[in-house]
């Protein structure tokens, strides 16, 4: 197969990825509009319950066996009016929720066919690299091409006074990264509970089952509230759990990548030499650190459906390599790429962790990325 065949292939591959993201946005919106019409069926329902409660008070027959001083004993026939109005209210609430329940049937179905068709969109993209990888190994075996190599800061020219800049930049940057994570996850979020407190107050004396819905939506809104907290004092502490050793960590962390990335086909390899080891805690919680701003990566600019991951860890030394079959990785990207980046971040805790980091790769071969950390 020559070069012509794999633009073919790729051009394939391309037109499949538009239409996962075309599906993938088309069932988004569609389960946002089932959730729309199950909450307003639950609003139906609860108008239903009252009105069938209603009813039953004024479906209340005489007899001789009745209080004289009921107040529909008097008017039997204004009674019986009201039972009929009431009937027919009734009637026609649960017309609209018969229709309400073939329409989030219809919209379930939808959902249903849409979830399929990404996932036979992925397996096809999968089968597809797959093939491309095969491929293109066999040209470039065939042409002898060879890779460009970038290398880290094992051949970096910056003095330590410039690391020390490029630190504190970073640092200055994460925190104002973190005042916004506050004002938007948490600011934001209380002040529209405050609002929707003010909405509840006037509804529990107008509306009761908006009053309940609102409710609903209140919970919902704190319990992810407290999450948010949670993620952001995690962030702020930045530390892993002491009590558990890191390659666990590292297992739970790529296992989560797994789960929420079906479509890549990850695999990975902790090699420890000695489990009794300790590994220092600001070392651990880096590498945590690290190992998931380069996974983070990966799924946000290489388009890769391939990730191997390769950890050696040892009394002396911890290294790491993780290789995708994606996009590549620009030759230039330590100065073409923004200062902030996640990859400045990653070669700057890595200089204060005195140790090396190597990206090497293309649009062929995908990228590698190599670091180690001594411990000695």
């Amino acid at each position: 197969m020559d070069t012509s065949s794999i633009e073919s292939l790729k051009l394939v591959r391309k037109t499949n990825q538009d239409l996962l993201n075309f599906f993938n946005d088309s069932y988004i919106s569609k389960l946002e509009q089932v959730q729309s019409l199950k909450t307003e069926d639950f609003e139906l329902k609860a108008k239903i319950d009252q009105l069938i409660k209603t009813l039953d008070v004024y479906s209340f027959k005489t007899s001789t066996g009745h209080n004289v001083f009921s107040p529909f004993s008097v008017d039997t026939t204004s009674q019986q009016e009201k039972a009929t109005q009431i009937e027919l209210q009734l009637k026609e609430l649960q017309d609209m929720q018969q229709t309400l329940h073939l329409q989030i049937k219809e919209d379930e179905e939808e959902t249903a066919l849409l979830k399929k068709r990404i996932t036979d969109l992925s397996t096809s993209n999968r089968h597809i690299d797959d093939l491309l990888t095969e491929v293109t190994e066999e040209v470039s075996t065939i042409n002898n091409e060879d890779t460009t190599e970038t290398d880290g800061p094992d051949t970096d020219s910056l003095t330590a006074a410039d690391h020390g800049k490029n630190i504190l930049r970073l640092y200055q940057y994460e925190k104002k990264q973190l005042a916004d994570r506050i004002q938007s996850d948490i600011t934001d979020v209380l002040d529209s509970n405050s609002h929707k407190l003010d909405v509840l107050s006037w509804l529990i004396r107008s509306d009761i089952n908006r009053a309940k819905v609102t409710l609903e939506e209140l919970t919902s809104s704190t319990a992810k509230l407290a999450d948010h907290v949670d993620e952001l004092a995690n962030s702020l502490s930045g530390e892993s759990d002491s009590e558990e050793p890191v390659w666990n960590h590292l297992e739970k962390l790529f296992q989560g990548y797994k789960d929420e990335h079906p479509e890549c086909g990850i695999s990975y390899d902790i090699n420890c030499a000695d489990y009794a080891m300790n590994i220092p805690g600001i070392v651990a919680t880096y590498l945590l650190s690290i190992t998931k701003d380069i996974m983070d990566n990966i799924f946000v600019h290489s388009n890769a459906n391939k990730v191997s991951i390769k950890i050696y860890l040892s009394s002396k030394l911890i290294d790491v390599y993780i290789n995708d079959n994606g996009v590549g990785i620009d030759n230039n990207y330590d100065t073409n790429s923004p200062w902030y980046s996640s990859l400045h971040r990653i070669k700057e805790i890595i200089y204060l962790l005195n140790g090396t980091l190597k990206i090497d790769g293309d649009s062929k071969t995908g990228t590698n990325v190599r670091f180690t950390i001594p411990l000695e």
